[in-house]
């Protein structure tokens, strides 16, 4: 009879929350300068499904998908310069893809032993510049992670 209130406990506790879980993406915080617009980006994914596209900025191109194995890509470029971005966190990236990580964000790679894990987002962007292109790193803190079910309507 001891072990009724024990199991009693244990069937009140809540379940631990663990992974996966789904998300709507935003490519947010580019590191722009005064004059420079975003003109493309890419980010390696590792441990993320891609469920959908969103929407697709007019005059871009996005393409996301993930291999067989945990890794994968989300990629963005514009036709030309009128459709390029000029603000750091432009609203016509908010929202962009619904995803479902397999754990949780991997801030940075893990390289002990080598090649043991990569992190869940890292890539760059291309800037067209005065001088010509400038890329820049994205991380996993340019893509803000937003808990969904399913596409926002637009």
């Amino acid at each position: 009879m001891k072990l009724f209130p024990l199991l009693l406990c244990l069937a009140a506790a809540p379940a631990p929350v663990d992974h996966p879980h789904t998300f709507l993406a935003s490519l947010v915080d580019v590191p722009l300068k005064r004059g420079e617009l975003i003109e493309s980006f890419s980010i390696d994914t590792w441990g993320v499904e891609f469920k959908a596209v969103c929407h697709i900025p007019g005059g871009w191109r996005i393409r996301a998908g993930s291999a067989a194995t945990p890794n994968g890509v989300l990629e963005g470029d514009g036709s030309q310069g009128a459709t390029w971005f000029n603000r750091s966190s432009p609203r016509e990236l908010r929202g962009l893809v619904l995803l479902t990580l397999v754990g949780p964000v991997q801030r940075h790679d893990i390289r002990d032993p080598p090649g043991a894990e990569p992190a869940t987002f890292n890539g760059h962007a291309t800037l067209s510049t005065d001088a010509g292109d400038r890329k820049v790193r994205l991380g996993y803190r340019n893509v803000r992670l937003v808990a969904a079910r399913r596409c926002p309507s637009f």
